[in-house]
């Protein structure tokens, strides 16, 4: 078994790594402290059976490195390490195509369960998305109204919008004027009864639109 470990921090990467040695007595892992070094991996590393990626180490702006690390991987499952456990960051990073979300928090064990999951071809999910059933079902019936009232346009730029995209890709893949995206979302928000994009992505998500 190969594995990337990408992390900005010496200390986090030895002691993951300690753990994932408890996954298969053959594992290898390589590891890299930037975006551009974990870059520098996958290109020469051939086969990966897994990458785990620190969301906020030096290079990544974000999820434009998940970006990044997805055109290289070949579809090798991707799972984001970070700090950050807000529902939003978890949310985004997953709906951008991570496989799975590991808080730099969770136990050993625990991290290396979810890893399994995801190497037998499963999506890990963290338990901090889980606390919001009650307040998605609660926005339910708004939100059903709202998506009904959208046009075809609003609907293409939501869709666009629920895939990560900036005003600016978004426009460009519409061939509309960044303006106009402008105006769009300010619509959609309206309708949707949000305040704003990371709103109306988790409205979009948590009811499973088919845009």
């Amino acid at each position: 078994m190969r594995i990337l470990l990408a992390d900005d921090h010496d200390l986090i990467r030895d002691t993951i790594e300690e753990f994932l040695k408890r996954l298969a007595a053959d594992l290898q892992v390589s590891h890299a402290a930037t975006l551009p070094e974990a870059l520098d991996v996958l290109r020469a590393a051939g086969d990966l059976d897994l990458i785990l990626l620190d969301l906020r180490m030096p290079g990544m702006n974000g999820l434009a490195g998940l970006k990044s690390v997805q055109a290289e991987s070949g579809g090798v499952p991707i799972v984001i390490l970070s700090g950050e456990t807000d529902p939003d960051t978890v949310r985004s990073a997953l709906q951008a195509g991570a496989a799975g979300f590991v808080p730099k928090t969770m136990r050993g064990t625990a991290m290396l369960n979810a890893l399994r999951l995801v190497l037998a071809g499963e999506r890990y999910v963290p338990d901090i998305l889980l606390a919001e059933q009650t307040a998605r079902a609660d926005s339910g019936a708004h939100g059903d109204r709202g998506l009904a009232l959208l046009t075809r346009r609003e609907r293409d730029v939501m869709r666009l919008l629920v895939q990560g995209l900036s005003n600016k890709e978004i426009g460009g893949s519409l061939k509309i004027e960044v303006v106009t995206v402008a105006l769009h979302l300010r619509s959609i928000y309206r309708k949707l009864g949000v305040a704003s994009r990371t709103q109306a992505v988790r409205m979009a998500l948590e009811q499973g639109w088919m845009l």
